[in-house]
């Protein structure tokens, strides 16, 4: 078969993110039965219209049999008047895309020779043309479903208070988007959904059918063996701007672990909460924010985020690693007292799968992706006290009880295996 793949994703700010690891992992994993079987065509996005130019580096294409194509730019209407003045553009450059997306992508050109065409991305059309399978990869609908914080309504807008153009505008954005997804995953043959809970949530906020969607679990990656400590890094403000300098944790005083986004689904402030009250109480302890934006107070984006960690009693004992490599991440993981996931939405739940198969004990908030891939192996929240009293409990285990949590999120980790991942995927294109 000729499987055609948009690789656009790994040139853009997804390379990173859930789909960039789903699209890495899926290609690194091809068993060599289907390297052998198959030629794929992965389409890319022109140099000068993208954050990344090279998203090559990032795959192992050995034994790969492939060819490299070019993707048209979208049509739309370049802004050149000031301001306010340009909202018809935007409106119009906003019709163009729904286009693209109920009539098919011309972006793709000439389809003629390949058999399937896979999009990992849910938020790009499917290209136009017929005589091809085409599949969709659907994660979440986190804007749509959490819509005060992301895509409000008419209705939502106007009880908070905005006036009646603007909520007329975030409408148009809010049903276009919808409107879009709605549209993608009709003209999708197939649809993949990484978690039962995605394919619950499509079924019922889009009433796509359910014989339309195979559900493929992700996998996690499995961390390397390295017994050698990493010089860890740690984020400082010096006045003059955010500088790097070398950390060392006190062994002796057990840390909390937060890895990831600061989206406003994620409460994080109610860690930055929970910990302030711990060392309000007396309790010795730290807490480690890693992850790009996680530089300090002023450079995370989201405000009641910045403004907990700005207004804490304790901002000395709060630990900003910024960026991370892979050998630090590991070893934060396999040294915490506990990962926290204060998260209220997920389509699956990576990581804290990630955390627990590094050995790290997890205190997450329910909700149906977390609860549906891990299971009783970690320990449950709602909000900031009931985080505490799961810190408490932690601090109170015997090192039997923490090795014996650890194990049991380790074996439920090693369940999501990215090769068989890749292969159920391979099973849904060839239609098995």
């Amino acid at each position: 078969m000729r499987i055609a793949i948009d690789l656009s994703p790994l040139q853009n700010a997804h390379r990173m993110r859930g789909i960039g690891f789903t699209l890495i992992n899926f290609i690194n994993n091809l068993s060599e039965q289907d390297k052998q079987e198959n030629e794929f065509i992965f389409y890319l996005l022109p140099e000068g219209e993208v954050l990344f130019a090279d998203p090559y580096e990032l795959i192992n294409l050995e034994n790969v049999n492939y060819e490299s194509r070019s993707l048209k730019l979208s049509k739309h209407l370049k802004r050149i008047l000031p301001g306010r003045l340009n909202l018809p553009f935007g409106a119009i450059n906003r019709l163009l895309r729904f286009h693209s997306f109920y009539y098919g992508d011309s972006r793709v050109g000439e389809t003629k020779d390949i058999d399937i065409f896979l999009q990992a991305d849910q938020s790009q059309s499917l290209p136009s043309g017929r005589g091809f399978k085409k599949i969709l990869i659907i994660y979440d609908l986190i804007p749509q479903i959490l819509e005060w914080d992301y895509l409000v309504s008419y209705r939502t807008a106007r009880m908070r208070g905005d006036r009646f153009l603007k909520a007329l505008i975030l409408q148009f954005k809010r049903q276009l988007l919808i409107n879009k997804i709605k549209a993608n995953t009709r003209r999708a043959h197939e649809l993949i959904a990484i978690s039962e809970t995605t394919k619950k949530d499509f079924v019922s906020f889009l009433n796509v059918s359910p014989k339309k969607i195979t559900v493929s679990p992700l996998g996690v990656s499995i961390p390397s063996a390295n017994s050698k400590t990493p010089q860890l890094i740690q984020s400082v403000d010096t006045g003059w701007g955010y500088a790097r300098r070398p950390l060392k944790l006190d062994p002796n005083v057990p840390f909390l672990l937060f890895i990831g986004g600061v989206d406003s689904r994620r409460k994080l402030e109610d860690v930055v909460a929970a910990f302030n009250n711990l060392r309000g109480q007396g309790h010795d302890l730290k807490l480690v924010l890693a992850g790009d934006i996680m530089l300090g107070p002023d450079a995370i984006t989201t405000p009641v985020i910045s403004d907990a960690l700005a207004r804490s009693s304790y901002l000395d004992d709060i630990i900003f690693m910024g960026f991370t490599d892979d050998a630090s991440k590991d070893w934060l993981y396999a040294n915490a007292l506990a990962y926290i996931f204060p998260s209220r939405y997920e389509g699956f739940g990576l990581p804290v799968l990630e955390a627990m198969i590094r050995d790290c004990p997890v205190i997450a908030y329910h909700n149906a992706a977390v609860t549906e891939v891990a299971g009783d192996a970690l320990l449950y929240a709602n909000n900031l006290q009931d985080i505490m009293a799961r810190v408490l409990e932690l601090l109170n285990y015997s090192d039997a009880q923490r090795d014996q949590l650890r194990k049991k999120g380790a074996e439920v980790a090693k369940k999501y295996d990215w090769a068989r991942t890749s292969t159920a995927i391979m099973k849904i294109l060839y239609n098995r």
